[in-house]
């Protein structure tokens, strides 16, 4: 069995070894799209895991585990390292390019907990506005958005001072999430979820709403280029939408769409492509950041059919997160101890 050397003085952190099986599976690919091999994985864990996010800086994915455990996954070196068990965990966690640590908000206790991408011990906290659950990163203005459990107030906090700027009071209720933009100097973000969408910017002292769309959104997920678009799997319906604000028409508007015959239940981006995962499949859209979408639809790459790599007892099993890394798709399964890998096609 692998193990890790653990740092000196990490008696309460434990690692386990990861199992793989191997596929190669052939995509089914709709109208439009190119039909290919798909390599996946289907790496088994001693724990489930969910909300995964991958680390560039920390090379592995980090994960929530149903005991308020941070999990983090090495996929190439086989191996998954567990925190010790925290007094509080929310809805999330983010992850940080330049930072080594792992952001993990703590509703109860008032604040964000800090945790080593290293060694996964706790070693800091942020104070982040009243009763902090669910996080976003606002990359181009480098803050930390932290969306309050009863989703009435959004707090921004400056990552190069690590202090909060005041909070905003948004009208939104649970399950809402927030999405912060990737590019740009001013506080940039989305709030959706099953009243429709809201899009907010400005200086951290004065950022308000500039744009609103009665769209009942289940996940959303930004644009890495163009800040302004935002991807939304539509709450209750097989629709995938492409929304954007347009100052000259004053507010928010979709600008693409597409039916995948059945819910959407995660998405996720990186420069040129977009991943949304049905309970089923995997489809891959092009972004489209530069050209737009004269047409009004998405041009579909591929369809990966990735439930043939799990093994048949959890083949039914629900998702439970999506994360994308430079060259893999990585989905996780509620309650099940397994996170199914996708390389990225060649297109």
């Amino acid at each position: 069995m692998p193990t890790a050397r653990l740092p000196r003085g990490a008696q309460r952190v434990i690692v386990l070894a990861i199992g793989a099986m191997s596929l190669l599976v052939g995509c089914s690919a709709g109208s439009g799209a190119s039909d290919a091999g798909a390599s996946i994985t289907a790496l088994r864990i001693t724990m489930p895991v969910h909300e995964p996010q991958w680390s560039q800086h920390g090379q592995a994915l980090f994960a929530l585990t149903g005991d308020r455990r941070i999990a983090k996954v090495m996929p190439a070196a086989q191996l998954t390292m567990l925190s010790a068990s925290l007094p509080d965990v929310g809805e999330d966690l983010v992850t940080r390019i330049t930072a080594g640590v792992v952001y993990v908000p703590q509703p109860h206790l008032g604040r964000v907990a800090l945790i080593s991408d290293t060694d996964l011990r706790q070693v800091g906290t942020l104070q982040a506005g009243p009763s902090p659950s669910y996080l976003s990163l606002d990359s181009g203005s480098d803050h930390l958005l932290a969306l309050s459990e009863d989703r009435t107030t959004v707090t921004p906090v400056d990552l190069h001072t690590n202090t909060a700027v005041p909070a905003e009071h948004v009208q939104a209720r649970a399950p809402a999430e927030i999405g912060g933009a990737k590019r740009g100097r001013r506080i940039d973000y989305h709030v959706a979820g099953p009243e429709g969408i809201t899009h907010h910017q400005g200086d951290p002292a004065a950022v308000d709403i500039d744009g609103v769309i009665g769209i009942p959104a289940e996940k959303t997920t930004g644009d890495l280029t163009k800040p302004s678009r935002l991807y939304v799997a539509e709450k209750g319906t097989d629709r995938l939408l492409a929304i954007e604000t347009n100052r000259s028409l004053h507010g928010l508007h979709i600008i693409a769409q597409t039916d995948l015959g059945e819910p959407v239940r995660y998405l996720g981006v990186d420069d040129t492509r977009l991943y949304a995962a049905t309970e089923h499949a995997l489809a891959v859209f092009s972004t489209n950041s530069f050209e737009g979408y004269p047409d009004h639809t998405f041009p579909l790459l591929s369809r990966i059919n990735f439930r043939s790599a799990l093994p048949p007892r959890v083949r039914n099993a629900e998702l439970s997160g999506l994360a994308v890394s430079p060259d893999r798709i990585y989905l996780t399964l509620k309650d099940e101890d397994y996170i199914v890998s996708i390389a990225k096609p060649d297109m």
